[in-house]
Formats: C-alpha cells, structure tokens, sequence
C-alpha cells in the first residue's frame, strides 16, 4: 500500500478486481483471485515520466500463493520494469534498482535465480577463488552479473562497498576483493585482460568464459567508479543486459489465470438486467446500480485480461526474435572465423549439433587443435543427444592443448581433465596391441588412442580419439559413437 500510494478509499479487495488513478497521473490495475490454497494477484502501474510526458514507465507485479501437501506456503513476487515512447533524441531515461525492490527488502529475504540479493557485498577468500571462477563467474546457467569490486592497493575502497552494492541492488550480485588477492584472480581467469584490480570494479555479464572478450564484460577504473556519472552507465549497462534474462512466471500462474477468467465471467452483470427486462421483472434503482457496478467490474477484468494476453504475446514475440538473432550471430561468427575475419564478439551460445561443436572447435582453437577430416565425418553421424556437452569437452581440449604448448600445465593429463569434469583414458601403451584408432591425413596415417568419454552406450556416447602433437597441441581422429576395439 505504501508503494502504491492509495489513499483510505482506494482499498485493495480479493474478492474482486478494480481500476485506480493515482497521483502524478499513475493509473492502477489489480486483478486478484482465490482457490483452495493458491493465490494470484496481478498488478499493472502505468506512469508517465515526470521530465518527459512522452515517455510511459510501466511495473507488473505477479504475486503467488502455492500450499503445498504438507500445509507450508510458498509466495513469490515477480517484477518487471520497462518503458515505451520517450523522444526519438531524447535523453535515456535513469535507472535505478525497483523502489518495490526496496520496500520488500526491509522485510523479507530477496533471492533470485542465482543467489540472494545483497546489500553488503560477498568478501572473497584466496582459496576460493578457483571455485569461485568455475562454478560462480563461468556457470553457463546464471543468469545475472557478477559485480566484483577491489580494495585499492594502499587499503579501503573508492566507495564504501554498501553504497556500491545499494546503488547496484537488483541488477546484479555483489562481491569484493582485497589487493593482495587479485593477482590470484587474475591468474584464475587466465589474465590481466579478464581481471580486476587496483580499486577498479567490473561486471561479469552472464555467459563469461575464460575465452570470453574482455571488452563485452564492462570494467569501471578506480578513477572513473568514484564519478556518479560513470556508476549511472554501468548501472545502464546492467539494465540492459536484464531485459534479456530469461524471466518467467510460476508455471501455476497461468493456470490461476485460465481460473481467473472463467470466475470474472461468472460474475453477474448486465445481462441479469436484461433477463428481467424482458420477463417483465421490476427492479428498483438500487438493483439496477448494483448490476451496472458488476458489470463495470466485469468489462474491466475483462480487459485486464485482454492487456495481459497481449503483454504476454509481445513477450513470446521478443523471446522469437532473440532466439532468431542469436542464430543469426552465430553463423555470422564461424563464418567470420572461417574466413579468418575480426569480429565484435565470440560465440558463446550452445551448439546444435555436434558437428558444429567440432567446427567451432576448429574455429576458435586452430592453434592448438588439428581436425582431421575423419573427426568432421564421424561427428556428422553421432547420435549424441548433448551438442553442449561436446562443445565443453572439445574446449576443454583446446584450453589444455594451448596450456601445454605454452609449457604452463606442470601436471599429467589425467588429472587436469579430472579437474574439468571431463573423463579421459589414455590410449593403449603395448606397441604389439593392433589398434583401430588410426585415421588418414592425407597420404599417412595418424594414431589418436587416447579418449575423452560421455556416456557408456557404444552408439549414443561420445567418444573424442586424439593424440599428443609435437608442438603440445592434440589432433583429433574422431568425434562420436565409440570404436569397437579389435584384439590381438
């Protein structure tokens, strides 16, 4: 309510919808409904900027009840923030985390997807550094951005790192990290170019990789974080990259909706009145106004409905496009590499087959990588389901291949790949054993015996024949089903 701002006659009731103006020219929308143990509530704000009339802010708000069998409820609240209109040269409109966000703040614990939401950043450790990279900063799955902060090297920070995670909240989870650690970061993330340090603070947008362009993960020099201007564009910055984050309702949600409707339509309105018009019944005026008032509320449920349907079909269209452009991308990008091309950013979407994960190998670790065509051939015909899992077991060959040729792996084989989660066998060492991992390049033969494995069915696994080159890189005979081994 105190959000909202209504007054003393503008209540909020769940036994029916209702339509609100508010200050400022904000219009509300509540549309709320009951059924054994589940709740929803959806929310709809409508405000036109107060520098630029042109420019409307929209909030959705969904707000969820689930009982589950043994009585515990479960809420959520999600909440969308966005904007249509504004002058075509006009400035862009500020950014600042969901006044809501902070209203629920003071009372409730806030997580999202990938964590709780923080007000005093995570102190990072030395030790966990490694793990934090792996499993944090390179997790294909998350979905927000890692905000890291640094001490400066004569100690404290350029802001205090409450201020830093506040003027951030909602848009991104907050760490910080002394100077004496940053030279293990930098190391973990493969380099200066990735890292952060000296007081700087730098966004790790979701999909960072240790092969990923420095210049996609935004960094805020010492100088430059202690400027407000400056934290303004980050905080834009991360703005954007939120439209994108996968977002959806509860998936009980639309069926509280579709229950919604049918309760709404339910509801009595004109038609009674017509219906007793024409048998001749007499109603007075209190009748009357009583049923104009339903049906009031009924066309406007309706049309909350109708608003919502169209909200969501919008939404369904953007996720198309964006699907259809990352498509785009990446065919722009291995055709980009193949022809040895600059481009303005890696690939770093999932493949679609697994001979495309071999050809994006081929693009992105040439260096380290040799593809003999009898890899191209057998990964045209794998059966394995996980075009993903290829592609993270060829990287992970291609990142070792170019460690051992920079003389930078100090460890066998096994137990870097182990460190990968990544199941490796090296290849028989009996030179009497015939062998059927030869595979021709050009006018000879090449041995690949060792293996990388996924899987345990002989035709839906997968299975990556290679061996060692001269230079420390690996050349790959095979990438696919698994090949039978012939006796002595």
């Amino acid at each position: 309510m105190a959000w909202l701002g209504l007054d003393q006659g503008q209540q909020l009731s769940w036994d029916s919808p209702s339509n609100h103006t508010l200050d400022g020219g904000r219009i509300l929308r509540w549309a709320p409904f009951r059924h054994e143990g589940s709740a929803l509530a959806d929310i709809v704000v409508h405000a036109p900027d107060p520098l630029d009339r042109s420019l409307q802010w929209s909030t959705n708000v969904t707000y969820v009840v689930t009982t589950s069998a043994n009585g515990s409820q479960h809420r959520q609240v999600n909440i969308r923030v966005g904007t249509e209109g504004g002058a075509p040269n006009g400035a862009p409109p500020p950014v600042r985390p969901p006044r809501l966000l902070s209203e629920l703040d003071a009372a409730f614990t806030l997580v999202s997807n990938d964590g709780p939401l923080q007000r005093t950043p995570t102190q990072l450790e030395a030790g966990t550094l490694d793990a934090f990279v792996r499993f944090v900063l390179c997790d294909p799955a998350r979905t927000m951005p890692v905000l890291l902060l640094t001490e400066l090297p004569d100690g404290g920070f350029v802001m205090p790192p409450e201020q830093f995670a506040a003027e951030m909240f909602g848009l991104g989870l907050c760490f910080q990290l002394r100077h004496s650690d940053t030279f293990a970061l930098s190391d973990a993330v493969g380099g200066h170019a990735r890292s952060v340090f000296l007081g700087s603070a730098r966004a790790y947008l979701p999909g960072f990789s240790l092969e990923s362009d420095p210049f996609q993960h935004p960094l805020v020099l010492a100088r430059a974080l202690a400027l407000p201007g400056e934290r303004r564009r980050l905080v834009q910055r991360l703005a954007e990259v939120s439209v994108a984050r996968p977002f959806s309702d509860p998936a009980i949600c639309d069926t509280l909706r579709d229950l919604r409707s049918a309760a709404y339509s339910m509801r009595p309105d004109a038609s009674e009145a017509l219906a007793a018009a024409e048998s001749g019944v007499e109603m007075d005026k209190g009748q009357m106004i009583a049923l104009v008032r339903q049906l009031e509320e009924a066309v406007r449920a309706a049309e909350g409905e109708l608003s919502r349907t169209r909200e969501r079909l919008v939404e369904s269209r953007q996720h198309l496009e964006a699907e259809k452009a990352s498509a785009r991308a990446l065919r722009t990008t291995l055709a980009a590499h193949k022809e040895r091309q600059p481009i303005a950013k890696p690939a770093s979407d999932a493949p679609q087959s697994v001979l495309e994960a071999v050809e994006r190998a081929q693009a992105l670790y040439s260096d380290a990588l040799r593809i003999l065509p009898s890899a191209y051939a057998s990964s045209k015909e794998s059966e394995f389901p996980d075009p993903d899992t290829a592609w993270s077991y060829l990287k992970a060959l291609g990142e070792v291949g170019r460690r051992r040729q920079d003389r930078a792996l100090g460890r066998p084989l096994g137990e870097v790949f182990a460190d990968l989660g990544v199941d490796y066998s090296p290849g028989p060492s009996d030179p009497t054993r015939k062998t059927p991992y030869l595979f021709r390049e050009g006018d000879r033969e090449v041995e690949c015996a060792d293996q990388l494995r996924k899987g345990s069915n002989p035709v839906t696994c997968l299975r990556i024949y290679f061996a060692s080159t001269e230079d420390g890189g690996f050349v790959i005979g095979h990438v696919g089903r698994q090949i039978d081994v012939l006796g002595k």
